[in-house]
């Protein structure tokens, strides 16, 4: 219905426009019908076959030279003769042929076929970017809910994070980490065989694992609380190494740790 809506809506327009020179508006509006081949030929074959196969495979410049190259086509073609052969002599006759191959009349015929196509072009590019942002918009909540997922599941053996370390990406058990320490731009992630650094901040790689499980009790330290040996309302141990409480953190870390008088 939209296609009948915007088709009637150009031909009226642009009868009534032209037909303000010589107040003939019914020729002008018949002389409007008589393009809109050319014109819907150019609309739907880039709408429904440039779109899908160059534009939104982001191959934008063989996008724009088969737009150059269909426009040219069509006015040559089809637009071309039937102005001459047929409109010009029933609705122009007062207009002189120049003949066929005339460089500026095969332009001015490209341009008039081209301005049926700027509203529906314009109108899919931007539906387009609408529904890419609409889609990106949904990845980003399908990823929220796989790392709620994971917090849920922080119980399993298996659950894990993946850092980037030096150049590869390593596969880190969440069980595995004891503590994690911040070293401004970097952290050192303490394993319970090992110890890795990455080039992270401390909240970043706290977003990433389970609040049941790991507790922050110091601007510097994130701790995992199986870990915990050992717990007071100045500091907190864990085996044999001595990690102090930030005030600030104090009552996070007796949340966690269901201390009553901490």
């Amino acid at each position: 219905m939209k296609h009948v809506l915007y088709w009637t809506a150009f031909v009226l327009f642009f009868g009534l426009v032209w037909g303000v020179s010589d107040n003939n508006y019914s020729r002008n509006i018949l002389i409007q019908i008589c393009c809109l081949p050319s014109r819907m030929l150019l609309v739907y074959v880039t709408l429904f076959y440039l779109f899908p196969r160059f534009f939104n495979q982001k191959k934008y410049f063989s996008f724009f030279i088969s737009y150059v190259i269909l426009v040219g086509l069509i006015s040559v073609f089809i637009q071309r003769p039937l102005f001459l052969y047929f409109i010009q002599p029933n609705f122009l006759p007062e207009f002189k042929n120049n003949g066929f191959f005339i460089l500026s009349e095969i332009m001015n015929t490209a341009l008039d076929i081209n301005i049926a196509a700027m509203i529906p072009v314009a109108y899919t590019y931007l539906t387009t970017i609408e529904n890419l942002q609409k889609n990106n918009s949904k990845l980003n909540e399908e990823n929220k809910l796989l790392k709620e997922d994971a917090v849920i599941q922080d119980n399993n053996d298996d659950s894990y994070i993946n850092l980037k370390v030096d150049k590869s990406v390593k596969k880190i058990k969440i069980n595995d980490i004891v503590f994690v320490e911040s070293l401004r731009n970097y952290c050192r992630i303490k394993l319970i065989d090992s110890e890795i650094t990455v080039l992270k901040t401390l909240t970043s790689i706290q977003e990433l694992l389970p609040e049941s499980k790991f507790v922050r009790i110091h601007r510097s330290f994130l701790v995992n609380k199986d870990n915990i040996t050992s717990v007071s309302p100045s500091k907190i141990e864990i085996n044999n190494m001595t990690i102090p409480v930030g005030r600030k953190y104090k009552d996070e870390v007796k949340k966690k740790m269901l201390l009553v008088d901490f």
